[in-house]
């Protein structure tokens, strides 16, 4: 005989995980959606501000430090106006942080994302957007680098195989480049490593509650002001932007210098956009997600390039973003395994239905 009363007194438990897990992937799903549109916006926009074929204004690290100070001043007056939803140590939700917290965690992740955003868009000057995206999806590479220095990762045989197909990937995209530009090539690689970095003690500090930064707004308000004094630094003294402006027909007039600056303030919105969405992301599942959801960003990038700028892709470029994105795959798949095993040995439904979220005695990414 059945028994329908423990039947019925069980499926409420059965079906509660499952809505959460529904839940819970229809909100990241909603955060993917906005990360692939502002990202692939601002990629488009940056290109077109910036390319030299384009509007030309070759000032990257100038735009990069209006940027900053723009995210600064939106999270300023969330923080102010908004205290319960973003301000942890105003509502009484969560720590305060201190000096040395702040010098020693805040600072190096607000370097590596100042270094990285700078390089990334200096490049654009000098290299297409396809050759541009297909570099940049080294950065899996380094994450897992970084990953393993932070002990973050341990060093597995199928992570150390995985890393070397995305180098052979990579070889092949450079080798089948027919419009190489050294300098080009030089700063986005060193962006996708400083993206590894970026990440790494990004993921660090949204794991740490104690330090009023568990959300994306809180975390931009710390890190941005140091962004905005390393990348105006850095434009001071390799741009010297106010020499240019003087000779330059960016700023013939009020006219031509107001909407000069309107543009290069205006990825400033994009990118705020983007940035809060990819926080979400890692904050609620860790950077597997975010690395997955990039391969199809890339794809998509590296066709709008082509249709947009008529960029070309060799034999051998696309050989080499094939094995690059087969490399990416194959780590997302053993990083989706693992968190799986770990799950269901715990009996953590919400891990599997983020597709990578952090199980709590597992600090691995």
């Amino acid at each position: 005989m059945i028994n329908i009363g423990r039947s019925s007194s069980s499926l409420p438990q059965i079906l509660l995980p499952k809505k959460r897990m529904a839940q819970h992937v229809m909100s990241n799903l909603s955060y993917i959606a906005a990360w692939y549109f502002f990202s692939t916006a601002l990629s488009i926009y940056n290109k077109n501000l910036m390319g030299k074929d384009n509007w030309n204004f070759n000032l990257p690290l100038f735009v990069s430090s209006i940027h900053a100070g723009l995210h600064f001043v939106i999270t300023a007056c969330l923080m102010h106006f908004f205290p319960d939803d973003f301000d942890a140590t105003r509502s009484g939700k969560g720590g305060r942080i201190n000096m040395h917290s702040y010098v020693t965690q805040v600072v190096p992740c607000a370097a590596a994302a100042a270094l990285e955003i700078c390089m990334a868009n200096a490049s654009l000057m000098y290299i297409t957007l396809s050759f541009y995206t297909m570099i940049k999806s080294s950065t899996p590479i380094w994450v897992l680098i970084f990953a393993f220095f932070f002990r973050l990762e341990k060093p597995r045989m199928s992570l150390i195989l995985i890393i070397g197909v995305i180098v052979v990937g990579v070889i092949l995209t450079v080798a089948g480049e027919t419009q190489f530009d050294l300098t080009g090539f030089i700063l986005v690689l060193s962006a996708a490593v400083m993206s590894g970095l970026r990440w790494s003690l990004t993921q660090m500090l949204l794991q740490k509650d104690q330090l009023g930064m568990d959300n994306p707004v809180a975390t931009l308000y710390y890190i941005s002001p140091i962004m905005f004094m390393i990348m105006s630094i850095l434009s001071l003294v390799i741009e010297d932007p106010f020499m240019q402006f003087a000779s330059s027909e960016f700023f013939n007039d009020f006219r031509s210098g107001a909407i000069t600056l309107m543009m290069a303030g205006g990825g400033g919105f994009l990118a705020f956009a983007m940035t809060v969405a990819e926080f979400k992301l890692i904050k609620n599942t860790g950077t597997v997600t975010l690395s997955v959801a990039g391969i199809s960003k890339e794809i998509v990038v590296i066709s709008l390039s082509m249709m947009i700028f008529g960029d070309r892709l060799t034999f051998v470029n696309l050989l080499g973003l094939l094995v690059s994105i087969g490399g990416i795959m194959a780590y997302n798949y053993d990083k989706i395994r693992k968190l799986q095993q770990s799950s269901l040995s715990s009996g953590d439904y919400e891990a599997l239905g983020a597709l990578g979220r952090h199980h709590k005695g597992d600090n691995t990414d």
